[in-house]
């Protein structure tokens, strides 16, 4: 039989060890489903929710939509949001993002879906397809990415 001491330290050893391992709450928990449709909506859809631009999971929390950009240097502007605009599902930029509204292929940015104006702004240095990725892994700070298909 143990003695009780050596029990006791077993176990707040147990504790300590388990403490220091690195699980997050999103290991734990399914991740969340969007409850509504979104769509990249811009200049170029002339901000209409498109079905040629719904976004589409991929996988875990992150969802993608295609866009065809045809003239090298033009600004392209656009957001992400539902059909109506609604609140949480109204995606541009955020305020807390240093480099604000302008996007650079393959860094994610912040994003704030509680937006009114703040929209994404990219310029392509060549025409082709690009794909705009928004990750809500952390649905309290999603991110944007575009990248060249």
């Amino acid at each position: 039989m143990m003695p009780m001491k050596r029990i006791l330290t077993l176990a707040i050893a147990s504790l300590l060890t388990a403490c220091t391992s690195q699980v997050s709450i999103n290991d734990v928990l399914p991740q969340q489903e969007l409850d509504k449709t979104i769509y990249l909506r811009g200049d170029f859809t002339l901000w209409d929710a498109e079905p040629q631009y719904q976004f589409m999971p991929v996988g875990g929390a992150l969802y993608q939509a295609e866009v065809k950009f045809s003239t090298p240097g033009k600004v392209y502007e656009f957001k992400i949001a539902d059909a109506d605009f609604s609140e949480g599902y109204n995606c541009g930029y955020s305020d807390a993002q240093p480099a604000g509204q302008k996007l650079t292929l393959g860094q994610s940015v912040l994003a704030d879906c509680n937006t009114i104006y703040n929209y994404f702004s990219y310029s392509p240095a060549i025409k082709g397809t690009y794909i705009v990725s928004i990750d809500y892994s952390d649905y309290d700070e999603p991110k944007v990415t575009i990248t060249k298909k």
